[in-house]
């Protein structure tokens, strides 16, 4: 490898660090980098959102019989849901996570990548998770930002149109007090603001670094097929370089059903709370646009894309998974393994068994996630949907 190569090589490599910089920086936001757990301001803001899911709750119970209302209110209360026990799992497997990322860190390495295609493959799986994090972030911020701003934002577009206005605050939740000082109204408005740091990096955060893990694992099943080919090339170094990659085979087996293990709960939560959150907003979306609502519309819109975004991410690296587990064990068995001596070729059969299974993202264990999974839930919601403007 000339000096030039090498030089090009380390600077690739540094910019795929770089990814898991991003995803500290996001996480330390709320405390929750699994290397460095800061459980004060984790414990602050997961007890904020838990009192303002419970006053949205006592404000659902309150309104109940006005069917608008509850949508909206609905809208809201799903998603911060969702955010509170995504945050909730992930503290509680944070443990798991740590030793997944210490375990994964060697793979940045200069000399674990031999030739031009393990190099391309592992910074083309690496990009796209950089990719994903440019858009998920930036899109949720100006979601949340829109949404937190949006009763002043109608209000201005009221004043002129010489509306009569009303003093909104950007969350349904339960008062218990009358809001009748401009003063009093600047300070609950005011306390609702760390919900945009909570929802941009607690919801999207863990969608982030979720992406980031799967398909790093997907780039280093891609690297591994060529590294099989390198050694089946090499008679001189059958034993040594198939033992070696058998490890490796079994050490990303491992790392795939811990990321599961870790991640399958809060991914059903995650399934379950998506379908009908869409479909609400979906709903605001078109309400919205038909009132002419600009302001409430466009910041649904975002809304709603962001999190058909974020579904869509979870799908596309499922399927990249079992894509990469299946190409592996199509091309290990594809491999003329009987002309080979024996002694090596038990070693190629032991790397084939353990290939058959593709490895799978899921919800709950039993949900495969895969671009089909996404045409499915797509399909449920917007049938939700039709169901909702039928009654409504």
């Amino acid at each position: 490898m000339s000096l030039e190569t090498k030089m090009q090589l380390q600077v690739d490599l540094s910019r795929v660090g770089n990814l898991m910089t991003w995803n500290r920086q996001i996480f330390s936001v709320v405390g929750l980098w699994p290397l460095n757990i800061d459980d004060r301001l984790f414990a602050f803001f997961f007890v904020y959102l838990a009192v303002h899911c419970s006053l949205e709750c006592a404000d659902l119970i309150q309104y109940i019989d006005h069917l608008d209302y509850v949508i909206s209110n609905l809208t809201e209360n799903i998603t911060m849901t969702m955010v509170l026990v995504k945050l909730g799992t992930f503290r509680l497997n944070a443990k798991r996570l740590c030793r997944v990322l210490e375990d994964i860190q060697g793979d940045y390495e200069i000399d674990r990548y031999k030739t031009r295609e393990e190099r391309l493959e592992f910074l083309k799986y690496n990009n796209m998770a950089k990719n994903f994090i440019k858009v998920a972030i930036p899109s949720m911020a100006m979601g949340t930002i829109m949404f937190y701003l949006k009763p002043v934002m109608g209000h201005m577009a009221k004043e002129s149109e010489n509306s009569s206005t009303s003093r909104a605050i950007p969350y349904h939740i339960r008062l218990f007090f009358e809001i009748t000082e401009i003063q009093t109204y600047i300070i609950v408005y005011v306390c609702q603001m760390p919900i945009i740091p909570i929802v941009t990096f607690g919801y999207t955060g863990l969608d982030c670094l979720l992406v980031t893990l799967m398909l790093h694992l997907c780039g280093q099943l891609s690297v591994l097929k060529h590294q099989v080919k390198n050694v089946m090339d090499d008679p001189e170094g059958y034993h040594h370089g198939m033992t070696q990659l058998i490890v490796k085979h079994v050490r990303l087996i491992r790392l795939a059903k811990s990321m599961d293990a870790a991640f399958n709960m809060l991914l059903l939560q995650q399934l379950l709370g998506s379908t009908i959150a869409i479909c609400f907003i979906g709903y605001k979306v078109l309400s919205d646009s038909e009132s002419g609502d600009k302001v409430y519309f466009i910041t649904h819109l975002i809304c709603v894309t962001s999190m058909i975004v974020t579904l869509f991410g979870y799908c596309f690296v499922g399927e990249c998974l079992i894509n990469e587990s299946v190409s592996l064990s199509d091309y290990l068995y594809s491999l003329d393994w009987y002309d080979i001596p024996t002694r090596h070729s038990k070693l190629l059969l032991t790397c084939i068994s353990r290939a058959q299974s593709p490895l799978v993202l899921t919800a709950g264990r039993f949900y495969v996630f895969s671009l089909q999974s996404f045409t499915d839930v797509m399909k449920t919601s917007m049938a939700y949907l039709s169901v909702l403007r039928t009654f409504l």
